[in-house]
């Protein structure tokens, strides 16, 4: 089977390494034939190492790459001229290797397969990374009803129209299309996930070295303010300070995380895992606005792989039914001292169990593993696989 695979996002950005990559290695080893169209920074794009390291990766794998430049600014202009290179990119692989399926990560690249005029037969998957529209006007960049907004939604509901295929991150976004397309295609539901062979528990008998543990990114989405107080609420039932592995160091200080009583850390993607297996639990609090419950963040699978509990607000993607139950997290029903400090008794509690981390990792396993998310990818391949002609 061949495939173009579509990504806005670069090959060489971080999001790139762990959420593309790996999946297209995995597809590649059941034996689908991948070309990838993606959209590199010009700053990572620079880095001829890693350019050409990436390259020979992929080319191990027999995967075709046609990386593309990205354009940031002016906005507007800078990604309609993307759009264009990219629809002629993708038709361009269409034709050059034959493939029947175009899988497009996101609305950007969907936009570009739906304008790239495709021999007719050729199938698109419509890959839903979140309700971009929705989550545009829950933060703030534009308001609702607006020119942009107007324009924004009706590119969101042509994609879903011309899919012949979708994929969502949680089920809660999948009821969201179903509202916008009542008669879905053949559809899944594939969380992030992660690599089980990198993120793995703590040795037995290993002690870990800090208590709770925020890992990724803070700002928009991120509450700083409340993931601190939490912290120290949490301080009194769950052993170690509190660790922040971000980039956003001074945002953590700015939030409250001070020396004396919690650390934080800057660390490159590679280092994330060996310093999650020092925590014993992880936590995050996300605004929950209406768009964030087609998202799943991608720290969740990180955690339960890791054999780490999590703990975070309720109105986010699934998260409520899969920690509602208490076994492998908890949910915090609200900003307030009283539910910190409940949700930390409770936490405490739950840490004192040995079966603990064996349940997070057999969780992972089950649903958020690397290996099962490239399975469902390829089973929908298969089931959107061109019938042969004169069949």
């Amino acid at each position: 089977m061949k495939v173009v695979y579509v990504s806005y996002d670069g090959a060489l950005d971080p999001l790139g390494s762990s959420q593309v990559r790996p999946y297209l290695e995995g597809l590649a080893g059941r034996g689908v034939a991948l070309s990838l169209v993606s959209f590199e920074k010009p700053a990572r794009w620079r880095d001829a190492e890693a350019r050409t390291s990436l390259a020979a990766r992929l080319a191990r794998h027999d995967i075709r790459w046609r990386p593309l430049a990205y354009h940031k600014r002016p906005r507007l202009p800078a990604t309609g001229w993307d759009l264009l290179a990219g629809a002629r990119a993708v038709r361009q692989e269409v034709e050059r290797t034959g493939a029947g399926l175009v899988h497009c990560r996101g609305d950007v690249a969907m936009a570009m397969a739906r304008w790239a005029r495709l021999p007719p037969g050729v199938r698109i998957l419509y890959d839903v990374r979140g309700l971009f529209a929705d989550e545009r006007v829950d933060a703030g960049s534009w308001a609702a009803g607006s020119p942009l907004d107007r324009v924004v939604r009706r590119v969101e509901a042509a994609n879903l129209r011309r899919a012949d295929g979708v994929v969502a991150l949680t089920a809660a976004g999948l009821d969201a299309l179903r509202r916008r397309r009542s008669e879905l295609p053949p559809h899944r539901v594939i969380p992030t996930c992660a690599d089980l062979s990198v993120f793995r528990p703590r040795a037995p008998g290993e002690p870990p070295d800090y208590g709770l543990v925020y890992s990724g990114s803070l700002g928009t989405w991120y509450m700083g303010r409340e993931m601190v107080a939490f912290a120290r609420a949490a301080a009194a039932f769950v052993p170690g300070r509190p660790l922040f592995l971000t980039p956003d160091v001074e945002e953590a200080r700015r939030a409250g995380a001070a020396p004396d009583w919690a650390e934080v850390r800057s660390v490159a993607p590679a280092e994330v895992p060996a310093w999650l297996r020092r925590g014993r639990a992880l936590f995050f609090f996300i605004r929950a606005v209406p768009s964030k419950r087609a998202s799943c963040p991608t720290k969740l699978g990180e955690a339960l792989a890791s054999g780490l509990p999590v703990v975070c607000n309720r109105g986010i993607g699934d998260l409520d039914t899969i920690l509602e139950g208490g076994t492998v997290g908890l949910l915090v029903d609200s900003f307030s001292e009283e539910d910190y400090a409940r949700a930390a008794r409770r936490l405490g509690a739950l840490l004192r169990d040995p079966a603990l981390p064996g349940r997070c990792r057999r969780l992972a396993e089950a649903a958020y593993s690397l290996e099962s998310g490239v399975e469902a990818y390829h089973q929908l391949y298969l089931e959107l696989r061109p019938a042969p002609a004169g069949g």
